[in-house]
């Protein structure tokens, strides 16, 4: 109930009493109007009958607006009836008895279902408002869960189909909030169109995701289907002296009723994770069906989201470096620096485990920070013991090198720290070109600027273009540890190899190979010219103490 918020068992009990009470007030009212010459009170406290019936007549009329503030279908129309009556019996106690003193009852009960007519509309607009969303004008979240509920107790089998715009932020982001709002409502006018009573319900859930119930003989994955090329071949179009065209696509994911649960909160949480793995997982379709698999999944990343947050704030990370080597005279070039996580209890999280977790969420960018402070901070030591002759290489996430904030957070560290920006290089993926590419481009040349070295991480397990790598501003390749693993047996392997490090030599660039772990792939890659080696052929990452005793002696 919208104004005093009752649950439906005490509704049912509040509607009942007043409805009671207020048949205790008719009987009252019915009685006084049969004794109207008569007094009503106690001792010298009288009140004329016409007088005590004015207040029995309010209390009844108090009593029929309570009923409809606790049910505005139910409490209306048993109000209508009783004060209907009332101007039945006042109307025939003013004709069979030609006595006008019930006319002022008339009229009060007259404003009584008036104003009950103005509350139990305004109740119904806004119970209407708390189940519609105001964008879209489609079902809002708490309206989609009083349909699931309503069909769960109804126990008829249905599917939840949840559908997620990809990638939605940008829009806000590149184009603004108004025309985000544009492209939901072109989303909502798609779903809208596929409503079909009886079988399909729509609903925004919120933000960029909706979600709609499909009922009998409805395929959940045909209609997935159906929704994704209707809504992937939706454009929207803005005249304001221009026009701008928003393609959209979008994930499914889908659960079932009795199947995967039993309940609307499950229903929903688990078509959502559903749409999570189909976010990230192999299926090209877009279209995943909630298995149990995935709960256990989903948990651990929420734990592992738990762990990381945990970890930034209580320091439970901490920096381990990997020497790097030239190739030909097994000179100290530097250390990469890694993050490691590990719990109180001794547990080692690895960071195959806790990275993809902290990359799908903005995590990533807190972790990216701590790890530039720290790093500069702790090889400072290392830096001076060198003659600033040795270089600390920190991985920076997508995510980060394409922010336009992350040149000015370089400058205010490298303040901070004192450290040399000659003696910082910066790793990044392939893939930080795949997003903001003109920012990260701005970016990484602003970096070369401030003396800053740029390496090029993973080089041949990305998807950037020959053309595109021959026009990157960077200093180091650095070849996947991947393509080096089988160097000794696989001549393909070989051939790729010496490719690469042939066109890093052609782009004036320094080749490193990373992984390096036998004497045999230390030989090749020497004979393929490569330019220095990491891995554990020649040094394991080590903790702080340990890379200081190192530099200590590679000065001496």
């Amino acid at each position: 109930m919208v104004m005093f918020g009752l649950k439906a068992k005490n509704k049912t009990f509040a509607l009942l009493t007043c409805f009671l009470l207020t048949i205790v007030f008719v009987v009252i009212g019915r009685y006084t109007e049969a004794h109207l010459d008569s007094q009503f009170g106690f001792g010298s406290m009288k009140l004329p009958a016409s007088s005590f019936l004015g207040i029995i007549q309010a209390m009844k009329s108090l009593m029929c607006i309570i009923m409809v503030c606790i049910d505005y279908k139910k409490g209306s129309i048993i109000s209508y009836v009783f004060l209907g009556g009332s101007i039945i019996f006042m109307l025939v106690s003013i004709i069979t008895r030609g006595n006008m003193s019930s006319l002022p009852g008339i009229y009060n009960t007259i404003i009584t279902m008036v104003s009950i007519l103005i509350i139990s509309n305004g109740l119904k607009k806004a119970d209407r408002r708390a189940v519609t969303d105001y964008l879209t004008g489609l079902r809002n979240r708490r309206g989609m869960t009083q349909l699931l509920e309503k069909t769960i107790r109804e126990k008829k089998p249905f599917h939840v189909v949840y559908f997620e715009i990809e990638n939605f932020r940008t829009i806000n982001d590149n184009l603004g909030h108004k025309y985000g709002d544009l492209a939901l409502k072109s989303v909502a006018d798609k779903l809208t169109e596929m409503e079909n009573e009886n079988t399909i319900y729509v609903s925004r859930i919120g933000g960029a995701e909706f979600a709609a119930v499909v009922f009998g003989n409805v395929d959940p994955r045909t209609f997935a289907e159906r929704v994704m090329e209707k809504i992937g071949t939706s454009v929207t179009n803005v005249d304001e002296g221009f026009d701008i065209s928003i393609a959209l696509s979008v994930y499914s994911g889908i659960s079932s009723f009795p199947g995967d649960a039993d309940n609307t909160d499950d229903l929903l949480k688990f078509s959502d994770i559903a749409v999570y793995n189909a976010k990230h997982g192999n299926d090209k379709s877009r279209i995943c069906f909630f298995t149990t698999d995935m709960k256990d999944s989903f948990y651990r990343q929420i734990e592992l989201e738990r762990i990381v947050k945990e970890a930034l704030t209580r320091e439970y990370f901490y920096m381990v470096y990997q020497p790097q080597y030239d190739i030909q005279n097994k000179k100290l070039r530097g250390f990469e620096s890694l993050l490691r996580l590990r719990l109180p209890d001794g547990t080692n999280v690895s960071p195959g485990e806790f990275i993809p977790v902290a990359e799908k969420s903005e995590l990533i960018m807190k972790i990216d920070s701590y790890v530039l402070k720290k790093a500069m901070r702790e090889t400072k030591r290392m830096i001076e013991l060198s003659g600033n002759t040795i270089m600390v290489s920190v991985n920076v996430s997508a995510k980060n090198i394409s922010s336009p904030g992350f040149v000015d957070e370089i400058k205010t560290i490298l303040e901070a720290t004192s450290f040399p920006a000659e003696c910082l290089e910066i790793e990044i993926t392939e893939y930080s070109f795949a997003g903001s590419r003109d920012i990260t481009m701005e970016n990484v040349v602003t970096l070369r600027k401030m003396g800053i070295q740029i390496a090029l991480d993973d080089f041949g397990t990305g998807y950037t273009s020959l053309s595109q790598v021959m026009h990157l501003p960077i200093n180091l390749l650095k070849i996947d540890k991947s393509l080096i693993d089988d160097i000794e047996y696989n001549q393909v392997n070989r051939d790729f190899v010496d490719a690469i490090i042939y066109m890093g030599h052609l782009m004036n660039c320094e080749v490193i190979s990373e992984g390096v772990e036998s004497k045999e792939q230390l030989k090749l890659l020497k004979d393929h010219e490569c330019d220095y080696v990491q891995g554990f052929v020649w040094g394991k990452p080590m903790e702080y103490d340990n890379a200081v005793e190192l530099c200590k002696k590679a000065a001496s």
